[in-house]
């Protein structure tokens, strides 16, 4: 399934209207949908429900949604207009008025004769809210904010129709003022809003609904981001992976390469190393300063350190990448001199490379390296280092990441994982498709020192036992987040989780 902006889903809607189905068929489909989901949650029939309405087709939805429960007995069921009727859409005053005909005694707030205000201030056991839908792009005015901040004030279980009223639906701000809600029923595809910003927080759990929407619109949407979650992974895992011969040997699975330089943070180069194995390469190698031979082989005593000196560092890489089947640079990485030295000799060499980190850092201070590069790579930026990767300030990296991810990926030809709560993965092909996917495997747990560094050793790993590098960075990705999940599965697991534990639930 699909996350797609707020301007790809109205073409989605568009597309399928002009394709036949008319637009009275998608919201009925949609309304229905919901109000089974409400039926599944509250099965009695007395459940006092409180409906908001917006003026536009997100209101209309809501006001279907209300009816389809009258007809399936629910006898609670109150509606409040928040809207303007001078501004109502069509969808709005049909769904309106097939109500008010069905059900002429319907308390429909501020729309028919009624106490609005003690609708209003009523108890419910559920709210509703369709009062703004996903085409929301400007900040609420004053008594909408107000009115919002009061309706979640409200004891009642909140359950928003297609998006929470107040969330951007493609980048997730709040845009003043938003409807907290503890679950969202959304219609046809994942907004991408939803994993964004505060969207995650707002939304609460979220359900899927099939509107019929026309799929063959799919192909014209370059930005629709494709969601792993636990059935995807599973699924293709199997299929997408080099399988793992019993009659193996260390050879066989690939040897990982990690470059060190002087006072950098030595404790990253370990996770990544530990990862790497437990991430199932034969060996990783360690090409480090001779100063550091003890430490590494104190900590890491299964892999092999490679010494050099200061004044001999390039002829001494050029052997040692000649031993390796993928390179990994950047945990720990120092943004100096020998950390400058090295990423220029990686990029310059023909070994499959992941580049993290203090790697990526060096490279945003002239970007002529990674564009001149003779090496195959992916690269795994959190926000912080995509932005300066982009020379953009952080916010509006995370206001914009999904068209700049695709540029910074084409223009450099290059697949990578911009990290976040909810990391946006871009795949380059061979063939020049790029495809877009979005990672929710995984949980807070993972928000520690060093987690970074067990995905790099993961990806790193992958590629050295012979998986694409397309694969290896989608689907160590998604392995990454497999781990945290099997190892925290309660708040308690989640606090107390470190980037150890993680390597530890690795497959």
């Amino acid at each position: 399934m699909y996350a797609l902006t707020s301007g790809a889903m109205r073409y989605m809607d568009e597309y399928s209207i002009a394709a036949g189905i008319p637009s009275c068929v998608l919201m009925e489909n949609a309304a229905r949908g919901l109000a089974d989901e409400i039926v599944l949650r509250f099965g009695n029939k007395d459940t006092s429900i409180l409906v908001l309405c917006g003026s536009g087709n997100n209101g209309g939805d809501a006001v279907a949604v209300a009816r389809w429960l009258m007809h399936y007995g629910y006898t609670g069921v109150k509606l409040y207009f928040t809207g303007d009727a001078a501004k109502a859409s069509k969808e709005f005053v049909r769904q309106a008025q097939l109500l008010i005909k069905a059900y002429p005694n319907v308390e429909f707030g501020r729309l028919c004769k009624g106490d609005s205000v003690g609708i209003i201030q009523g108890k419910y056991d559920l709210i509703v809210d369709g009062m703004f839908g996903i085409g929301l792009n400007r900040v609420l005015d004053a008594e909408n904010t107000r009115f919002i901040n009061y309706i979640n004030t409200k004891q009642a279980f909140k359950l928003a129709v297609d998006i929470p009223s107040g969330i951007n639906a493609t980048t997730g701000l709040i845009m003043s003022a938003a409807f907290k809600a503890d679950m969202t029923v959304t219609f046809g595809n994942y907004k991408t809003g939803m994993f964004f910003g505060a969207g995650r927080e707002y939304c609460g759990e979220v359900k899927l609904v099939d509107i019929g929407l026309v799929e063959s619109a799919y192909a014209n949407i370059t930005d629709r981001l494709q969601v792993l979650d636990r059935d995807f992974f599973e699924a293709t895992r199997g299929a997408a992976l080099v399988t793992r011969k019993e009659t193996g040997h260390k050879g066989t699975f690939g040897t990982v390469g990690i470059a060190v330089c002087s006072n950098g943070m030595m404790g990253a180069s370990i996770l990544a190393a530990k990862a790497a194995y437990r991430a199932g390469c034969g060996l990783v190698k360690i090409f480090c300063p001779a100063k550091y031979i003890g430490f590494f082989n104190v900590s890491v005593p299964e892999a092999v350190v490679v010494p050099y000196k200061s004044d001999d560092v390039l002829s001494a890489y050029e052997i040692f990448a000649k031993g390796v089947d993928a390179m990994l640079i950047g945990p720990g990485l120092r943004e100096d001199e020998a950390g400058r030295l090295l990423v220029k000799q990686v990029l310059a060499g023909k070994t499959p490379a992941v580049f993290d980190a203090g790697a990526l850092n060096i490279m945003s201070k002239n970007m002529k390296m990674l564009r001149k590069r003779k090496c195959p790579c992916v690269i795994t930026p959190h926000l912080g280092e995509m932005a300066k990767l982009c020379g953009e300030e952080i916010k509006t990296v995370a206001r914009n990441r999904i068209p700049l991810t695709q540029k910074f990926s084409d223009a450099f030809n290059l697949s990578m994982v911009v990290k976040s709560d909810v990391s946006l993965i871009s795949i380059n092909a061979e063939n020049g498709e790029q495809k877009l996917f979005l990672n929710t495997i995984g949980n807070s747990g993972l928000a520690t020192a060093g987690s970074g560094d067990v995905l790099a050793g993961v990806i790193a790993s992958l590629i050295a036992q012979g998986n694409t590098l397309n694969n290896s960075l989608l689907y160590g990705v998604m392995i990454h987040g497999a781990a945290a999940e099997k190892f925290a599965t309660d708040e308690d697991s989640k606090r107390r989780m470190m980037a150890g534990d993680i390597i530890d639930k690795l497959f």
